[in-house]
């Protein structure tokens, strides 16, 4: 039932979530400086970085947060006088950096820090924190003090927990200044690397690219038996992967997906865990993979398409587990395909596909090619800037398309703010995480626990990631968990992408699991089901993405690390293993199961994760046996239910 309260829910996390309903001057203002934002990245991404683009990414995005978002809902519509002072401020702790760039970086001057720049050290850490208590809520931003107290005060602390000290100036001036600071390499990926993919994103969408998602989308799967929710699946995963939030993603698609679902038969609470379970899956599908991969790419010194590579196959299978567990459930269901009448053809799905495939296509081709992803984005840019504007099936008069623009580069640099507030945060824990070395204690704890099984590990591994992701968006949670389990899995001799992927997979599915599982209550709301309900469903749904990482830590041929045959064969086990969970968790097969056949089948695809020949050939035998068994009893149920006499039924 959609209340009031559930309306607020959805309008929290849409893509406006939050944003202030400006007009007049200020609006004028803040699309100017939104505009200027992402004309200015464009013009950097093909001439090449300033020196101090990292400073002048941030000296566009805080004051952006504080035009398009509130301190009080109260004043949402317009720019109180108390809000003009960060706006102001946000503009100088930036400008002040950039004028001060040579004696900063070049003289060492974050190591002898005036008075001044602790002034503007503070004040800058002050706006980040607020920046984002506006724009991601109160949960990050105190994630933020903790650590800045931890690094103050934690010298008091008795053990190993504890460490030497550090003087505030030193901590400022740190934070501030120093290369890995809130200037420093993440946000040197944010203002070259993102902000221009998300920018190519935001055009997407903007220009028509979420309608033809779901119109594809459902001309591919409507006469399938559950059609909406596979067409849900596609059309958030294709969504997902350029949104780069996993909640903005459920509150724009799932307002259409989610009542789709609960009129073909699927009931609230499973229609809003499909959406949440297909929506945290678009963070981990290439090409684009929101904005994570960018910033893993720079953590772990490798480049961007070596990432997308080996993070393809996993992704798949994580689909493909939303895709059977749904298909099951319509089984089960018995639930019918969309009528021919309210499904649109394959050629009204295709209708204007180019748009989105050329420049996708442009963009991996490059990146094949081995241009830089800056370059492979901004080709694929303008490539679907074209498309949009001089094909002749695009909508609207030229004009028109002409007159959307602005609003694309808007809705581009607004994501892009958000995400450099977020990133210039994060800098600040990763910081505090390096200089105490509490990334190394923790991981210290879980090596003393596992007593250096790797299982035992991995287990605790994903605890963490999930506790520290919990509420947090995708760039925040994956580079939170890393700082602090990434060093357990170098100690125990792991490769560092695969852990790092490992990660990431979990700092997601953070998003869909119990107590917090942001992207469920969003679907939950949509659908008024209860949060917790919806949750618990959700993670059965994504039962496949709790095992995959697993799978490719023993597989490694799943991340296309071996030969076209080992990678075929990792590849089958895989599929095989996910269906049998999937079957497992929803207790449908080829007919209802009995709980021995859920555990079998349970049983099957644990026995697929080890890599190990022997449970291999034991994980399929008994899948293949469940299967022969099921069948006959199909078979049986069939014969006993023919006319024995006369002809047969016509089918």
């Amino acid at each position: 039932m959609d209340t009031p309260q559930n309306s607020k829910v959805v309008e929290k996390y849409s893509e406006d979530s939050g944003k202030r309903q400006l007009s007049g001057f200020w609006f004028l203002v803040m699309r100017l400086a939104a505009v200027s934002m992402a004309l200015f990245h464009l013009y950097t991404a093909v001439t090449g970085p300033l020196r101090t683009q990292n400073a002048v990414h941030l000296l566009f995005a805080l004051p952006l947060i504080f035009l398009a978002y509130s301190c009080r809902n109260r004043d949402a519509k317009h720019i109180p006088w108390y809000d003009v002072v960060p706006i102001v401020l946000g503009i100088a702790v930036s400008a002040y950096y950039v004028m001060h760039f040579d004696r900063i970086i070049y003289q060492l001057g974050y190591l002898m820090p005036t008075t001044l720049d602790l002034f503007f050290g503070i004040t800058a850490i002050l706006l980040l924190l607020e920046a984002c208590r506006r724009a991601i809520g109160l949960a990050f931003p105190i994630l933020v003090l903790i650590a800045l107290s931890y690094a103050y005060f934690g010298h008091h602390l008795p053990g190993v927990w504890g460490h030497g000290g550090f003087r505030w100036d030193d901590l400022v001036a740190t934070f501030y200044m120093s290369p890995t600071g809130v200037y420093g390499s993440l946000m040197r990926t944010s203002s070259t690397v993102i902000v221009i993919f998300i920018m190519f994103g935001a055009l997407l969408v903007t220009t028509g690219g979420g309608d033809t998602f779901m119109r594809l989308s459902n001309a591919a799967t409507g006469r399938m038996a559950g059609g909406p929710a596979k067409a849900a699946t596609l059309c958030s995963a294709m969504f997902g992967s350029i949104s780069g939030s996993t909640a903005a993603n459920v509150a724009t698609t799932g307002v259409f997906t989610i009542p789709m679902m609960k009129k073909n038969g699927y009931s609230p609470r499973f229609a809003a865990a499909t959406e949440a379970s297909a929506s945290t899956g678009g963070q981990i599908l290439p090409p684009i993979m929101g904005a994570a991969a960018f910033v893993m790419a720079d953590v772990i010194s490798t480049s961007y398409l070596n990432i997308i590579s080996a993070a393809l196959i996993p992704a798949l299978l994580f689909y493909l587990a939303i895709w059977m567990s749904v298909h099951f459930e319509a089984k089960r269901l018995g639930l019918n395909p969309v009528p021919k009448s309210e499904r649109p053809t394959l050629r009204q799905g295709l209708f204007n596909i180019e748009t989105l495939v050329l420049p996708l296509a442009v963009l991996i081709t490059l990146l094949v090619m081995r241009y830089t992803p800056t370059t492979a984005a901004v080709a694929a840019y303008f490539t679907a800037m074209a498309l949009y504007l001089f094909s002749w099936r695009s909508p609207g008069t030229f004009k028109e398309r002409v007159a959307k623009l602005p609003a694309a580069l808007e809705a581009g640099a607004m994501t892009a703010a958000m995400i450099a507030v977020i990133i210039g945060s994060v800098a600040v824990i990763a910081s505090v995480i390096s200089l105490t070395g509490l990334g190394l204690k923790v991981s210290s704890v879980i090596l003393v626990v596992s007593g250096g099984d790797v299982l035992i590990t991995l287990l605790l591994a994903m605890v963490v990631a999930i506790i520290l992701g919990m509420g947090l968006p995708t760039v925040a949670a994956y580079m939170l968990a890393a700082s602090v389990v990434a060093s357990a899995f170098i100690e125990a001799g792991m490769p560092s992408l695969p852990s790092h992927l490992f990660i990431l997979y979990f700092a997601i599915l953070s998003g869909v699991t119990p107590p917090v599982a942001l992207a469920a209550y969003i679907g939950g709301a949509i659908a008024g089901s209860h949060w917790f309900r919806t949750a618990l469903t959700a993670t059965k749904i994504s039962l496949g993405g709790f095992l995959i990482p697993f799978m490719f830590i023993y597989h490694p041929p799943l991340l296309g690390n071996g030969t076209p045959v080992e990678i075929a064969l990792a590849v089958g086990s895989g599929v095989l293993g996910i269906i049998a969970l999937a079957a497992s968790t929803i207790g449908y097969f080829l007919r209802p199961c009995s709980w021995l056949e859920r555990g079998l089948l349970l049983s099957a695809a644990l026995m697929l994760i080890s890599g190990q020949a022997i449970t291999d050939v034991a994980g399929i035998a008994l899948i293949a046996g469940l299967f022969a068994w099921q069948y006959l009893r199909n078979r049986n149920a069939d014969a006993a239910t023919r006319p024995t006499t006369g002809k047969e039924p016509v089918q």
